[in-house]
C-alpha cells in the first residue's frame, strides 16, 4: 500500500472521529431555545417535497467538469471535491445572507435553496470520485450522506456512519447492488422519512437566529456556510470510502448488509 493511500484512510479515520463543525455546533447552541418555533415553520412535508426534488434536480446542475480530471488519482479527486465544498459554501452562505433580513419570512425561502444546494454538494462531490450513477442505490446512499452530515453532533452519529460505510461496501458487489435495486424504491422511501426527520430538526435549531431581520443575515450566512461544510465533509468522507474499497484498498464485507440500510 502506497504512503498517499496510507494517508487517505488516516484522514478517513480522523472523520470517523470528528464532531461537528465548531461554527455549526456553536449556532445550533445559541439558537437551541428558538428550535421548537422554527420546526413549526419547517414542516417535514416542506422538507420531505425540497429533499426529492432537490435530488432530482441536482443531477441537472453538475459540471461535467468534475470529472475531467484523472479519476484514478486520489488527489485530483480530493482538489475537485474541494472547489465544490467552496462553491457550495459561498453560494449557500448569500442565500442565507440575504434570506435573513426578512426574519421568519426568509426562512420560506432559504431553506428549500439549503436542501437544494446541499443535494447537489453530495452529487457533485461523488461525481468527484467517479461515481455518477443515478438509480435507487445511488439515491439512497446520497441521502445516507445528507443524514451523517446532519448527525455529526447527535448520538446517532456512529449509528449512521456503520449503516453509510455498510452501503458502500454493499454498492461494490454486483450481486447486492441487484438486490438493492429490486427493494430499492421502499428503502428510499424509508432513508426519506428518517432523513426528513433528522435534516429538519438540524435545520431549524442551525437557523433560528434567521428569525430576527436584518441581524439573521450574519446568521443566516454563517450557518449555511457551516452545514454546506459539514454536508461536503460527510460527502467526501463517503465517496472516498468507495474510492478505497473499489481498489481494494479497505476490506470487502464479511456479510450482506441488513435489509432496510
Amino acid at each position: 500500500m502506497s504512503e498517499l493511500i496510507r494517508k487517505v484512510i488516516r484522514d478517513q479515520e480522523e472523520f470517523e472521529k470528528r464532531r461537528a463543525s465548531r461554527l455549526g455546533s456553536g449556532a445550533e447552541r445559541l439558537t437551541a431555545p428558538f428550535g421548537g418555533l422554527i420546526a413549526r415553520i419547517i414542516p417535514p412535508a416542506v422538507v420531505r417535497h425540497a429533499l426529492r426534488q432537490a435530488d432530482m434536480a441536482a443531477g441537472l446542475t453538475v459540471p461535467r467538469e468534475v470529472t475531467a480530471h484523472d479519476l484514478n488519482d486520489i488527489t485530483a479527486c480530493d482538489r475537485v471535491a474541494l472547489r465544490v465544498q467552496a462553491w457550495a459554501q459561498g453560494t449557500n452562505a448569500a442565500t442565507g445572507g440575504a434570506a435573513g433580513w426578512f426574519g421568519a419570512a426568509g426562512l420560506a425561502v432559504d431553506v428549500p435553496a439549503t436542501i437544494a444546494l446541499a443535494a447537489r454538494n453530495v452529487r457533485a462531490t461523488g461525481a468527484a470520485y467517479g461515481f455518477v450513477k443515478d438509480d435507487e442505490s445511488e439515491r439512497v446512499f446520497r441521502l445516507m450522506v445528507l443524514e451523517v452530515a446532519t448527525s455529526m453532533a447527535s448520538d446517532r452519529r456512529q449509528e449512521t456512519l456503520d449503516s453509510l460505510n455498510g452501503l458502500a461496501r454493499e454498492l461494490a458487489r454486483p450481486e447486492a447492488r441487484i438486490i438493492l435495486e429490486q427493494g430499492g424504491r421502499w428503502v428510499t422511501e424509508k432513508v426519506v422519512e428518517r432523513i426528513t426527520r433528522q435534516l429538519g430538526i438540524s435545520l431549524a435549531s442551525r437557523k433560528a437566529g434567521q428569525i430576527v431581520p436584518i441581524v439573521g443575515g450574519a446568521v443566516g450566512a454563517t450557518v449555511n456556510a457551516s452545514f454546506q461544510a459539514d454536508v461536503a465533509r460527510a460527502a467526501r468522507y463517503a465517496y472516498r470510502q468507495r474510492w478505497l474499497i473499489e481498489r481494494k484498498a479497505l476490506p470487502a464485507p464479511d456479510a450482506p448488509m441488513a435489509e432496510g440500510a
